[in-house]
């Protein structure tokens, strides 16, 4: 077995068994790309953008509880570009961190490149340090960036690598430092030991770091214990964050208000990661009583803040309500194409532990009301990539 075909067919959890040409994997199955060099390319799309932990740091304030370390209410943002940087490496990224507390200045700063490691059949991130002060450093060029030869950085830390790997039950990439490797050195304190932690998900970045004083086994964090910043993709609306697989009961109505029909449904909403871009796909599962099933597909894209989206009867797009500080409604606009002058309005309202959703259709036509309906949802999971596994196996 060679060591991509190996990583294809196991498990990504650190365990303390050994397999797969000398590699520390467990013996789960995973769906991972073809190659490497899909991978590594799949592990740079979801990497590279502008983010923030705006929606981590309003869920923390609405909580209204107390101030404590373990819960980060600082807003940071996260950009990563890529650089034609072959000096550096194939597959080059160049990314800064910024808090709120100091926007000016790059808290993190760094050069991250990407290859496959064939003795550990494992995607490698080679960390490349700017020289001199690690935190609080001047914003860069990124074009300026890519032409500093290699001498220009501190590779001087090997074991602050981050190694790769792919958990096909979420739908993401895990990164992380091998356990003790990465060793810094403070001035006062000494010999550090330096973790580092992300997943990515496409629409989601997260990290989570900690320092640990080796001479004493003090903690020092940007936040208590071990948490994790999660960082979503700016210029994704919340509305995408419903993705999963919702069940409800549809309810028509007609103009006057009485009750025309009422049948179970199924939606499926998946925002996907390709070529640089947020694909949307949504499937509609209708069940009404003594009639087939009725499937409709339809696909879009999330761009500048919206969802635009298609099927074989209209064209619409969604967005979250302007100003509404809870996150929790969205407005879909829908135009349909058989020329009849038909359109809708619906108004989404989604609890605050976004377990359920309730929607409100008008179908309009000369401004006049021609019928309603009513949606009543609880999303079942998360994971449409399993439910959609599920179905296929079927």
């Amino acid at each position: 077995m060679n060591g991509w075909s190996c990583l294809k067919r196991v498990g990504v959890l650190w365990l303390l068994v050994q397999g797969c040409a000398g590699t520390l994997f467990a013996a789960t199955p995973e769906a991972l790309p073809a190659s490497p060099s899909e991978a590594v390319a799949d592990i740079a799309r979801r990497w590279v953008g502008s983010f923030d932990n705006h929606l981590q740091v309003r869920a923390h304030l609405d909580r209204s509880g107390p101030d404590v370390p373990e819960l980060g209410r600082e807003r940071r943002q996260f950009k990563a570009v890529m650089l034609a940087a072959p000096q550096l490496g194939e597959t080059v990224i160049y990314f800064e961190e910024f808090r709120a507390s100091a926007p000016d200045k790059a808290y993190r700063q760094r050069i991250v490149a990407l290859s496959y490691d064939a003795a550990r059949q494992q995607i490698r991130g080679r960390q490349l340090f700017f020289k001199g002060a690690q935190h609080g450093r001047d914003v860069l060029d990124p074009a300026s960036v890519a032409k500093m030869p290699l001498s220009d950085f501190d590779v001087s830390r090997p074991g602050c690598d981050l190694w790769f790997r792919w958990e096909g039950k979420y739908q993401r990439y895990r990164g992380g430092m091998d356990p003790r490797a990465c060793v810094s050195r403070d001035a006062s304190a000494g010999a550090l030991h330096v973790e580092y932690e992300m997943l990515l998900y496409g629409s989601e970045l997260w990290y989570r770091d900690r320092t640990t004083f080796i001479a004493d086994g003090r903690v020092r964090a940007e936040l208590n214990g071990f948490n994790w910043i999660m960082l979503t993709r700016s210029g994704q609306p919340h509305i995408a964050e419903q993705q999963g697989v919702w069940h409800g009961t549809f309810r028509r109505y007609d103009a006057e208000g009485k009750l025309t029909a009422e049948f179970p449904s199924q939606i499926t909403m998946r925002v996907i990661p390709r070529d640089g871009r947020l694909d949307y796909h949504q499937t509609n599962r209708y069940y009404p009583a003594g009639k087939p099933a009725e499937i409709l597909e339809s696909y879009g894209e999330v761009r500048d803040g919206r969802i635009y989206f298609g099927n074989a009867r209209l064209d619409g797009w969604k967005m979250d309500v302007p100003d509404d500080p809870t996150l929790r409604s969205a407005v879909i606009l829908l135009n349909y194409k058989d020329g009849s002058g038909l359109y809708a309005h619906e108004i989404v309202s989604v609890s605050s532990d976004g377990r359920f959703r309730a929607r409100a259709t008008q179908y309009l036509k000369d401004g006049k009301v021609v019928r309603r309906t009513l949606i009543d949802e609880e999303k079942v999971t998360s994971d449409w990539a399993a439910d959609d596994a599920r179905r296929s196996a079927k």
